[in-house]
């Protein structure tokens, strides 16, 4: 789903006074800087980043990368699922519900304490 598409189902759901295109624009921008996964950003990233869980022996984030194409809904133009792959044999999607645990960006490491 492009940002059109995205731009029109709004405009569509509410007051076309009330929605300026280039702020919308403006907020993706920032969205895909700052690593947030929604279905705009899911759309173009490669690897995924966990927020919350590391490697076990380490403090880098645990990393997943895509597995397929994008799924999107047209009667829920925000809903989307995509699917990844961890390790071997591990396959789970990220979607709606757990996309604010994940990143589009590498995260900081941080020290684990002894």
């Amino acid at each position: 789903m492009n940002p059109a598409c995205v731009i029109a189902a709004q405009l569509l759901e509410t007051d076309p006074d009330d929605i300026n295109p280039k702020d919308y624009l403006e907020q993706l921008d920032a969205d895909k800087l700052s690593g947030v996964v929604n279905a705009i950003t899911a759309q173009d990233a490669r690897v995924f980043y966990s927020r919350t869980h590391t490697y076990a022996r380490s403090s880098t984030p645990i990393q997943v990368r895509r597995n397929g194409r994008t799924k999107y809904w047209k009667r829920e133009p925000a809903r989307f699922s995509v699917p990844v792959k961890y390790g071997f044999r591990d396959c789970f999607y990220i979607d709606n519900n757990n996309a604010n645990k994940w990143s589009t960006i590498p995260l900081p490491i941080q020290k684990k304490e002894l």
